[in-house]
């Protein structure tokens, strides 16, 4: 093996590379191999034009679909409890965007401070005061502790890192909280919270 990855650097046109150089030629030398064996036909090599880094050129369509099958099969736990979330979403009437996977973690992405209050209540969070502006920096602020407590206990101790963005009047843009990631077991526990709560508020 070391005697291929050593003709994969040569490549590269030097025989003392620098570690960057040398860890592109292992991981191509790997991820080679490890295509030819799924049956893929790409080339990965250490790139010319980019010392350091892999370069695995043109695919045909067929080549990238069948990649991208492999790849979903290894994240379709989080595939599945992604969409899992987005179908409890909207039957819960909650306005937000689609959830997503990136780096296999669940994206939630931005919610506004009202669907953050429904969202809070169907988790078991207490109501506010019904003459309270949500968007007032305090009151938003104690939504976002009330949003945690409530997650964290329908989750069984899942974590969440909401961060409050007031409403701009340079750029017209309401008040939002940004909901941050979490992993697929917490928002599998999301979900189920939600498929049992007692009702829409």
């Amino acid at each position: 093996m070391t005697a291929n990855i050593t003709s994969l650097t040569d490549r590269s046109g030097s025989r003392a590379l620098p570690e960057a150089r040398r860890a592109a030629a292992t991981a191509s030398f790997e991820l080679h191999h490890a295509c030819a064996a799924a049956g893929l036909n790409l080339s990965a090599l250490p790139s010319m034009e980019r010392p350091g880094q892999v370069d695995i050129g043109w695919v045909s369509p067929e080549t990238a679909a069948e990649l991208t099958r492999m790849i979903r099969r290894t994240v379709k736990e989080a595939l599945r409890a992604s969409e899992r979330l987005r179908v409890v979403f909207r039957a819960r009437g909650l306005d937000v965007a689609e959830p997503y996977v990136h780096h296999g973690r669940i994206v939630l992405g931005e919610i506004s401070l009202t669907t953050a209050d429904h969202l809070t209540r169907l988790l078991g969070g207490p109501l506010p005061d019904p003459d309270v502006d949500l968007s007032y920096w305090p009151e938003a602020q104690l939504l976002v502790a009330r949003l945690c407590k409530a997650f964290k206990r329908a989750t069984n101790g899942g974590f969440l890192d909401p961060q409050f963005h007031p409403d701009c009047l340079r750029c017209d843009a309401e008040a939002v909280i940004t909901m941050g990631s979490i992993p697929v077991v917490t928002a599998r526990r999301l979900a189920r919270a939600l498929e049992h709560a007692p009702g829409s508020a």
